[in-house]
């Protein structure tokens, strides 16, 4: 179908541009809280460095002490070392030990004097020996290890060298020269063994904490040997390992061994560094900081936002208005079709394109028959959905390229582009045979029926004038011959509701099935939603087949039209209560009655409660539905009915809300105990966000009255899900329970028909929370002297709601 489109295209440009205003608008707000965060961000910064760079400084410092503190622990032990092996090398049994053989008296002799080496108080020095200048040890003390041989030393030297031995820790040898006689060649050496981490334990006793590292590094940068205490603490040799003085994570300090021949050598402290942690005051300074920095952040956002809010939404407001204005000079709102002023512009703009460019289309008048009596025997509210059902038949028939358009009250056309008279005839008895068909869908179910004229440019016309009047002349041609037929336009002939009778007809027969009792009596329960409780039944009548009605909508309908609804209310009023004797006695009973009927002088309050008497039932008991089928014609005559009901204890419902505005005109001039929502709404506000958007204003409309909300039509458990998590009160439908007769069941599982868990439910949408609405109580007689009332309690949020905890919205006592 083609699209009508407005001229007016530069409009909508220019309205957006306030949306890029807006964003404008945000990113300048977002630099400057960006910029009024950096600002607190950059003071506070270095006095958050401090606090924890302050603790990482003394961490160096001490390790520094400490290094330095081994360094000449050290320094002083490897002298007195170094002295010792010398006095020892001095002793005139040196020289004859080295003479003799290695396991002679006089090696023996040597030996002791070497003990005095290995038993110093520091307990370093592991092993000491006596070697020859052929490298013969001919005295040793403590476990075996190798040794560096005299080499070409003078006599008198003392030197120091690491032999690597095996995986053997590396060790500290210190030897001294024994001197030959007369100066003469040296005749050996004294030497003694410290191994590197021994040293390393003894130089660092009773200051070192858990974790921490020593290494003794040599003059080439190479680690010599390390050990870590451990927390027992007990220091353990570990292998010599990779340095770390370069980690940023390790604090470290040094320093130098300062003896001849370890020249370079060090001694290096690590541990990993400590992880500050801020001072109370500290870390609450900062909070508060904080804190006012997002109260700032917070107002001045507010404060730049509430001008730029307004105008974005004045610009909403005058692009709805526009888009509004637009639609409204286009299309037709109730059928979705162009408009008249539409059909005019493409009907020029279609003939001029056939005069260009050789084209041809066709057009086709459509006319309903018998619009007016569907209108005034079902009300407008019909008459539009029968309009709409056109419009949706038109729109499933015709091409892409094809246009359709309303142009009168019960008067369409439709354009045919590239198409002959013979080809749009075919076209619209296309339509009209899938309106006289049954249809299982659709707003109005009903046959329809209509008259057509078709002509055809430039067959026989060339202007607009002279297309439109031609089609309308077929039309109406059409329409004298019997109407439901589909003319084409002839030159030579095509030059230039119900009636009192079907009235009568129709009262005749509401009388006949009221005398006969075709009218029988079903109930429909109405479940408690938060509990799955049966609250109640609504009594409905149906009508039998052989009667000549096809439903009991259809009977209504013809009351309506032959002014019998009162009489139809009674009889069918009088059915349900004989009916109900079956529902217990603690359980509620619903019925409707035209409020129409209550302006009949023949039936009113008085007239209702005695039928109550009649048939025991008492009117707390009873739940009277209004349902506006027709305009009402003595607002305050019913106004004071409904008020004498209710102080009878009788209450009231306004039924069928949200169908059309029958609902809403009841709501606009009555007070009502209970409201219903009618099932379009109901069916409908589960796929659609606009019918989702007016049923939860209804259901807060009625929060606020503190009516009670019964939802109609509950056919799926997508609709169960959604009314519960809604906070309807209670529900009513094929889902919950079909109309027939009062069963024996008192709840139903409604978390199993809903067929989805608590957390799956709490997806739906959920209706704002409302006012809390006073306490109602519909006081039942019960078995002798014990009541039953049913108390609403006020409303629980809708957060409550979708957490599966919101209280019951009724009560027992």
């Amino acid at each position: 179908m083609q699209t009508i489109t407005s001229d007016n295209s530069a409009a909508p440009l220019e309205i957006s541009d306030g949306r890029r205003s807006l964003r404008v608008v945000k990113l300048r707000l977002v630099l400057t809280l960006v910029a009024v965060a950096i600002v607190p961000l950059a003071a506070v910064a270095p006095l958050i460095r401090t606090i924890i760079d302050d603790p990482r400084v003394a961490q160096h410092e001490r390790l520094a002490v400490q290094s330095e503190h081994v360094a000449a622990e050290i320094q002083r032990e490897v002298t007195g070392i170094r002295l010792a092996v010398a006095g020892a090398a001095a002793n005139d049994t040196m020289p004859a030990a080295l003479a003799a053989k290695p396991a002679s008296v006089k090696a023996k002799a040597a030996a002791e004097q070497l003990s005095a080496v290995i038993h110093r108080p520091s307990g370093v020095v592991t092993a000491a020996a006596l070697i020859d200048a052929k490298g013969v040890t001919h005295a040793a003390v403590g476990p075996p290890t190798a040794f560096i041989g005299p080499g070409l030393a003078t006599p008198g030297e003392t030197y120091q060298s690491l032999p690597a031995v095996d995986d053997q820790a590396a060790a500290l040898e210190i030897t001294v020269v024994v001197p030959g006689a007369s100066g003469g060649s040296p005749l050996g050496l004294v030497a003694a063994s410290v191994p590197l981490d021994v040293l390393l334990r003894w130089a660092n006793e009773d200051l070192s904490a858990a974790g921490q590292r020593l290494t003794i590094v040599s003059a080439d940068g190479g680690p010599l040997a390390a050990v870590v205490v451990q927390a027992d603490p007990v220091a353990t040799q570990q292998p010599i390992l990779e340095l770390t003085a370069n980690d940023r994570s390790q604090a470290t300090g040094t320093a130098a061994i300062e003896i001849a021949g370890l020249e370079g050598w060090q001694i290096v402290a690590s541990a990993p560094l400590t992880v500050a942690s801020m001072p109370l005051f500290a870390l609450v300074t900062l909070i508060a900081l904080l804190g006012l920095l997002v109260v700032a952040a917070a107002w001045m956002g507010r404060k730049i936002l509430e001008p730029a809010a307004e105008l974005e939404a004045q610009r909403v407001r005058f692009q709805d208005l526009y888009h509004s204005a637009r639609e409204a000079a286009l299309l037709d709102n109730l059928t979705g079709l162009g408009n008249h002023r539409a059909f005019q512009e493409a009907v020029a703009r279609m003939v001029d394109q056939a005069r260009r460019y050789g084209t041809h289309f066709s057009l086709v008048m459509l006319d309903i028959d018998e619009f007016k009596r569907v209108n005034d025997t079902r009300g407008h509210a019909t008459g539009d959905e029968l309009l709409a059902e056109v419009g949706e038949l038109i729109r499933a028939t015709i091409r892409t390229a094809d246009a359709g358009f309303r142009i009168g009250g019960d008067e369409f056309a439709i354009l045919l582009a590239e198409t002959g008279a013979p080809g749009a005839e075919v076209t619209a008895r296309r339509i009209l045979s899938r309106g006289l068909e049954d249809r299982g869908t659709g707003r109005y179910k009903g046959a329809i029926s209509f008259s057509a004229g078709v002509t055809a440019c430039p067959e026989f016309g060339k202007t607009r004038l002279e297309l439109t009047a031609q089609a309308d002349a077929a039309l109406y041609r059409g329409k004298r011959a019997g109407r439901t037929i589909v003319t084409v336009f002839d030159p030579d002939q095509d030059k230039g509701h119900v009636d009192e009778g079907m009235r009568s007809e129709l009262s005749a027969s509401i009388s006949a099935i009221i005398e006969a009792g075709s009218l029988t009596p079903v109930y429909q329960p109405i479940v408690h939603l938060p509990t799955g409780r049966i609250l109640g039944y609504e009594g409905l009548v149906r009508v039998d087949a052989a009667s000549g009605f096809s439903n009991t909508g259809a009977l209504f309908d013809a009351a309506e039209v032959a002014g019998r609804v009162p009489d139809l209310d009674r009889a069918a009023l009088e059915v349900v209560l004989r009916g109900a004797q079956a529902v217990p006695a603690d359980t509620l009973v619903s019925v409707n009655v035209s409020p129409r009927s209550f302006e009949a002088p023949e039936f009113n309050a008085t007239v209702f409660l005695a039928i109550l008497r009649r048939h025991g039932m008492e009117p707390g008991r009873v739940l009277l539905e209004l349902t506006e089928r027709d305009a009402i014609r003595e607002p305050e005559r019913l106004r004071a009915t409904v008020q004498t009901l209710q102080e009878a204890g009788v209450r009231v419902a306004a039924d069928d809300l949200g169908s059309g505005n029958a609902g809403l005109r009841l709501l606009s001039q009555f007070r009502f105990d209970v409201v219903k929502i009618d099932l379009s709404l109901v069916q409908g506000g589960a796929g659609e966000d606009q019918t989702l958007s007016v049923l939860t204003s209804l259901i807060g409309l009625a929060r606020r009255w503190g009516a009670l909300t019964i939802a109609e039509g509950v056919e799926t458990a997508a609709q169960l899900r959604m009314i519960r998590a809604l906070d309807v009160d209670a529900g009513q439908g094929y889902l919950l329970g079909r109309p027939g007769a009062v069963t024996a069941m008192t709840t139903l599982d409604l978390d199993g028909l809903a067929g989805a868990p608590s957390a799956e439910r709490s997806a739906a949408p959920a209706a704002p929370a409302g006012p809390s609405r006073p306490p109602m109580s519909f006081q039942i007689p019960g078995v002798g002297s014990s009541t039953a009332s049913i108390v609403p309690t006020p409303m629980p949020t809708a957060a409550s709601v979708l957490a599966g905890h919101a209280p019951s919205l009724f009560s027992a006592r």
